[in-house]
């Protein structure tokens, strides 16, 4: 049974209202998972698991949510070889076309470059998150079955 780390950062509530879906989908494929919020969670313990799921909404012109960026930049020199990793995040297609979603596509291209494999595509939520649950445990089953 891999042993994943689900960590999110949320503002509105809505990538929280995710995260327990995705992880739901993650539990059903038998992984093992640890959900966190990015506020509880230390860089250092990425290495423990096996997988890292994160997910993190888009605010403004591309950025990370405001809990994420401390996180994102203690990652600096941190080795994630071997892990796998996947990322979801919700965004607004409509108010901010050009920089839908950035937030996961930052975060996969730094698990990347820390040695992570992604497994899946990242999931991007457009607009109200409610209606996405399903599919968003539907994508956190996907992600365990490629562990």
């Amino acid at each position: 049974m891999a042993k994943v780390v689900l960590i999110y950062g949320s503002t509105t509530d809505n990538t929280e209202m995710l995260s327990e879906h995705v992880a739901a989908g993650l539990e059903r494929g038998m992984a093992n998972v640890t959900v966190k919020n990015v506020t509880d969670a230390n860089v250092k313990e990425l290495t423990d698991y096996d997988a890292i799921v994160f997910g993190c909404s888009t605010w403004g012109e591309g950025d990370l949510q405001d809990d994420f960026v401390e996180f994102y930049d203690a990652m600096d020199g941190i080795s994630l070889d071997g892990k796998k990793a996947a990322v979801f995040g919700p965004g607004d297609k409509e108010d901010y076309p050009d920089s839908f979603c950035t937030a996961v596509d930052i975060l996969e291209e730094t698990l990347e470059k820390h040695g992570a494999k992604l497994v899946a595509d990242g999931f991007k939520v457009d607009g109200e998150v409610e209606p996405a649950f399903e599919d968003a445990e539907a994508w956190g089953l996907k992600v365990a079955k490629a562990l």
